[in-house]
């Protein structure tokens, strides 16, 4: 169709007419021939190629790296911790989702005696790094 018009100079009416188009259809594909060249024509997948919500892969890897080395944190924990070093702000859920992709599910529950006294430890720990 652009051939035709563009080379042969065969009036937009009459593809259009041939084609069984809309002229909006053809001014579409024209303009993105103009900008893409041949390749413009083919068909795309509509939509966002990555999420605007997705996490970067750089920011889920660290947030594994922490879970790893830390087994006794859980995702809330984690959080602040991301948040704190990279400014990540998202939410715990999202954590927990990371976690749960990566097979390193982290339970909300209660915390038993000794859990609850290694995470006062790590707190601790924190803020004389912050003096």
């Amino acid at each position: 169709m652009i051939l035709a018009h563009e080379k042969f100079g065969v009036e937009i009416k009459k593809i259009t007419e041939e084609y069984t188009i809309s002229v909006g259809t053809y001014y579409y594909w024209y303009n993105r021939y103009l900008k893409e060249g041949i390749l413009g024509l083919v068909d795309k997948k509509p939509g966002a190629i990555v999420p605007y919500n997705k996490t970067p892969q750089d920011i889920e890897t660290k947030i594994k790296q922490i879970a790893l080395d830390n087994k006794e944190l859980d995702a809330n924990d984690i959080y602040d911790i991301v948040a704190e070093r990279y400014g990540y702000n998202k939410t715990v859920r999202t954590i927990e989702n990371i976690l749960q992709r990566h097979r390193l599910n982290r339970g909300r529950g209660r915390r038993s005696k000794k859990t609850v006294e290694k995470k006062i430890a790590i707190q601790s720990q924190r803020q004389r790094l912050k003096i």
